[in-house]
Formats: structure tokens, sequence, C-alpha cells
């Protein structure tokens, strides 16, 4: 294949918000588990298979609300990835483990775990270098609200970027920023990196039946600039998910 296809996506635990009033009338399913949550997890599965490279977000990893079983197991079940990682960044006592989560066909090299600042905690970023050349890392996370605690959450996922060992990789950042591409916190974090956001404004994202506000986003060098960027229509949460195509380099075979 000519292009390394990467995804990345808020799945809000499978709870399915699909429409504002599912805030109140799925409200159970932030403290219950359902047979309909398992069901939207493997559709989710099935969704996210067809890419590469899967960042999610607000994944439970065997809280009480997802039957005490890891979401991502669940997912991996349909999407058929044979490689996953995944870290545990908040932990809401007997109801909820929250995390972020990589799924990739490529195997993976090496795996970081990152907690991010912030005034309250339970933020992370994860980084993954892939078993490629040349050499590619994908950063997976899920920022605060506030704009000062996304500022210091970039700045310190530059600061663990800024390491010899990556120095010349190719760098790709996903997730659920929760602020715009032309944001304060984005531009300072590119600036930082010499990276640059293939989400435009117009990516839309949220929420996902009515998209009003790009919060979703996709970094990367500047070299992929021509690259496919598209928000995909997908209904399985309150957020869309946003992909990109890369190039994709020579996959190192084990």
């Amino acid at each position: 294949m000519s292009a390394l296809s990467v995804l990345s996506y808020n799945i809000q635990a499978g709870i399915g918000t699909q429409a504002a009033h599912h805030y109140i009338t799925r409200a159970h399913q932030q403290l219950l588990s359902t047979k309909a949550k398992t069901r939207r997890l493997k559709a989710i599965g099935k969704f996210v298979g067809g890419f590469d490279v899967v960042c999610l977000q607000e994944v439970d990893l065997g809280g009480r609300r997802a039957g005490f079983a890891n979401q991502v197991e669940i997912i991996t079940s349909t999407s058929k990835h044979k490689h996953s990682v995944f870290q545990e960044n908040r932990v809401v006592r007997r109801i909820s483990r929250h995390g972020n989560a990589i799924l990739t066909r490529v195997p993976v090299l090496s795996v970081d775990d990152v907690k991010l600042p912030g005034k309250v905690g339970g933020r992370g970023a994860l980084i993954v270098e892939l078993e490629m050349e040349p050499q590619t890392v994908v950063v997976n996370a899920h920022l605060s609200l506030g704009v000062a605690d996304q500022t210091a959450q970039l700045l310190h996922i530059a600061g663990a970027l800024d390491t010899p060992k990556w120095k010349r990789a190719r760098v790709v950042v996903c997730g659920d920023m929760n602020c715009g591409p032309k944001s304060p916190p984005i531009e300072a974090f590119c600036k930082a990196t010499g990276l640059h956001a293939l989400t435009a404004p117009h990516h839309k994202t949220y929420p996902s039946w009515s998209p009003r506000q790009a919060l979703d986003h996709i970094l990367a060098w500047e070299a992929v600039r021509k690259y496919d960027v598209r928000v995909e229509d997908a209904d399985f949460s309150d957020h869309r998910a946003v992909s990109a195509r890369f190039p994709r380099g020579a996959h190192k075979a084990r």
C-alpha cells in the first residue's frame, strides 16, 4: 500500500450520544454496562478496522460501566488490529477507568505513557514508535477544557517529543484537543514542534449529529499538506472521527 491511514476518534466509552436529548436518556450508560453499548463497541470496531492506525480517546479500560471489561479488547475483536496499547489516566472508583488507546496493524517498537499537567488530573498522551521506515511516531492525546491547561499540556507533549531518539522521526499527533486548529494552544504547539495542523476550521466534529466545532485534530510534518484529510461519517459517539493518509514508507517485517 502507498499510504498509511490514521484515524482519531473520541468514542465516548460506547455511550453513543447521537442527539442532545441522549445526554439525559442515555445517562445511565455513564454508570452501567448495557448490551446496546457492547453492540456499539463492536460496530466501532468494524468501522475503525478500515484504518491502519487508530487513536481512541475516552475508552473505558474496565470500570463498572464497561462491565469490568477492557473496551479495547471488545473493539479489536471486530477491528482485527494485531497490535494495541493503552494508558489509564483517571479512575472513578467503582464506576470507570478512563484512558486512551492506539490500535495498529504495524508492530510497535516502543510506548511512552505521558501524564499531562492540569488543574484537574486525569489527562494523558500515549506515544508509540511504529516499526517502519522512515521512523514514524504517533501521539494520541485527550486535552482538558481550559485554554491554560491545553497550552501547558501541548507544550508538555512537545517536551516529550524533544528527544534525540526521535530527532529524525515523522511525527503524527492525534486527539480530542477540545480547541480549534487555529487556537493559541495549537499554534503554540506547532511553533514549538515544527508540526502543523492537517485539520482545518471546516473539519467540524462536535456534536456528531450537527457538527459546529472543530475539536478533534491530526497534526503532522510539513510534507503532508497534500494528503487527504476528512471528517468521517460515523455516529457512534457525540464526536465524529477525523482521518488522514500519509506516505507509508517501508514496513519492517518481523
